[in-house]
């Protein structure tokens, strides 16, 4: 049986789609998926980069990192997803699983970009002050109430 996504996950995802949107972009893409767990605000992931990351400067600056097409795209409904951004998806549910989750939330989103070898995702957060092992650590470690 394939786990739920949270409240805040479901959200998040579709402010990524809203994110990719606004970049004038045809799919949503690994950065999309950070870039909508940010724009959330809450949940366990968006906590953890709080607390490791300038979180401030982060989004501005993970959105300079992006591409900007010059035509919105011609998609209706939900942007695809592009194949990373779908193997997050994919592994994120599969780690879930294997953790005894019902749901998947945003801190299994985060731990699987954190797992995607040399991305911008990785480099950006490097470069806003995140120690990445620490982060991940502490999202494997993740206390507290779950979210929604």
């Amino acid at each position: 049986m394939r786990p739920a996504f949270t409240e805040t996950l479901s959200e998040s995802l579709r402010l990524a789609d809203e994110q990719a949107r606004q970049l004038h972009q045809e799919f949503v893409g690994t950065e999309h998926l950070l870039l909508g767990i940010l724009a959330g605000k809450t949940g366990d992931a968006f906590r953890a980069l709080q607390a490791e990351t300038d979180i401030e400067n982060l989004m501005p600056k993970l959105t300079r990192a992006l591409p900007r097409a010059t035509e919105r795209p011609v998609v209706t409904g939900r942007l695809p997803l592009s194949p990373k951004a779908q193997r997050v998806i994919n592994t994120a549910i599969s780690d879930a699983q294997a953790a005894g989750q019902a749901n998947v939330s945003t801190r299994f989103i985060l731990l699987a970009l954190l797992g995607e070898g040399e991305s911008a995702v990785r480099q950006v957060l490097s470069e806003s002050g995140a120690d990445l092992e620490e982060l991940r650590g502490m999202l494997i470690r993740a206390d507290g109430p779950l979210e929604q």
